[in-house]
């Protein structure tokens, strides 16, 4: 994995810093970037956060529109990072078109624990991008932000989910009951984590 721009920013202000930029391989040799989000990339968010299969395993509102893909991209994606709560990155692929996108969010509560979420888009999956882009997003809180544990959660079910942590190294702690919701409905979630220790 290659960081740019990268800085380890516990407790400072990071506003005037860019956001990093993280580059990956998948197991079939292709590269991968982990980017901020851009106007370019609205139009794919929009098609992938009212797909079915997203709708299926998030929390996506129902009147998901362009007008909420235009704010991930202007605030909801750089607030993360101008906050110094974490941050999300838009996945793109080898034509670096998007490709997916990714949350690292820190416990505002324990600064040192953060929890990773993300979706692929529909032209995407099958194609080892996500598993890529989630252990390099990991390298990177261990590495770069001295996080300690990283958690991962999904709707029970959500079987691309679990192989994906599965991939990465995230270890299976248990089900969690009513531990996720659904635009209003709370359903049984799995819970993994992952530790500096699970580590190659």
């Amino acid at each position: 994995m290659n960081i740019i721009g990268c800085a380890v920013w516990q407790g400072e202000n990071v506003s005037e810093r860019p956001q990093p930029v993280l580059h990956a391989t998948t197991e079939r040799g292709e590269k991968i970037t982990l980017r901020p989000a851009e106007m370019r990339d609205v139009d794919a968010i929009l098609a992938t956060c009212t797909d079915p299969e997203t709708r299926e395993w998030t929390s996506m509102p129902l009147d998901y529109g362009r007008e909420k893909a235009i704010g991930f991209v202007e605030g909801y994606a750089p607030g993360w990072w101008e906050r110094g709560d974490g941050a999300a990155w838009v996945i793109a692929d080898p034509s670096g078109d998007y490709a997916g996108q990714l949350d690292l969010r820190i416990d505002p509560r324990d600064r040192k624990v953060a929890d990773v979420g993300f979706i692929t888009a529909p032209q995407a999956r099958g194609r080892g991008y996500m598993t890529a882009a989630v252990r390099a997003a990991v390298e990177f809180g261990f590495g770069e932000l001295g996080l300690e544990r990283i958690e991962w959660r999904a709707h029970v079910g959500n079987e691309g989910s679990k192989r994906v942590a599965e991939k990465v190294g995230f270890v299976y702690e248990g089900t969690l009951r009513h531990g996720c919701t659904r635009r209003g409905e709370r359903r049984d979630a799995w819970f993994g984590a992952i530790i500096r220790a699970d580590l190659p």
